[in-house]
């Protein structure tokens, strides 16, 4: 087993507190009233422990594809001073702690089967010379399954399908499965990443 980096809890709630107000604090996406709606999402955000194989590496973004368990896809920002993902191969297995994507906001729209996907990325300062990012997503995408118990939502984007965890003000109840969707969300950040 490799330790690739692991970072201590206070580094981790940091970085996770970091990449919300990032994103939620960007030029032109969000105002004031939707900055506080995302600060106070962010104590939703759970954290899931899980092994996981490693589908693709973006070093550019230093950010990876998991394969869960289940066979899901997640998209997982990775914070430089926790680990290089340029380091890992495609393949790789992984024991890794990572906070949930968090749907931030999701509306019907009329467009069927047509899927986009648009990025922003924040730059964060970091210490240590580091510099980091967090990525706010904006997808058209088609409504899989809808978990109301626990405010899960399957989407099927332009790229590959994606459980989200609804933030507690996000309506889940008209919803329902085969919906066209535009969706924001923040991705996922690794808060540890451990090579087996």
């Amino acid at each position: 087993m490799t330790r690739l980096r692991k970072a201590g809890p206070s580094a981790a709630a940091k970085w996770s507190a970091a990449v919300l107000m990032a994103a939620c604090c960007q030029s032109g996406l969000a105002q004031d009233a939707d900055a506080n709606a995302g600060q106070k999402a962010l104590g939703e955000a759970e954290v899931v422990h899980t092994q996981v194989h490693v589908v693709a590496i973006y070093p550019a973004t230093n950010s990876v594809t998991l394969r869960g368990p289940h066979g899901h896809l997640t998209d997982v920002d990775v914070n430089p001073q926790l680990a290089d993902v340029s380091k890992l191969r495609v393949g790789d297995k992984l024991n890794i702690a990572y906070q949930q994507a968090l749907l931030l906001q999701i509306d019907k729209v009329t467009t069927k089967g047509v899927r986009e996907r648009i990025e922003t990325t924040a730059a964060i300062p970091a210490s240590a010379g580091y510099a980091s990012s967090a990525h706010r997503v904006q997808v058209v995408a088609t409504v899989l399954k809808i978990d109301r118990k626990s405010r899960m939502v399957t989407l099927r984007g332009p790229k590959h399908q994606q459980v989200l965890r609804a933030a507690r003000d996000v309506p889940l109840n008209e919803l329902k499965v085969g919906d066209s969707v535009r969706a924001e969300f923040v991705s996922a950040a690794a808060v540890e990443v451990v090579r087996k």
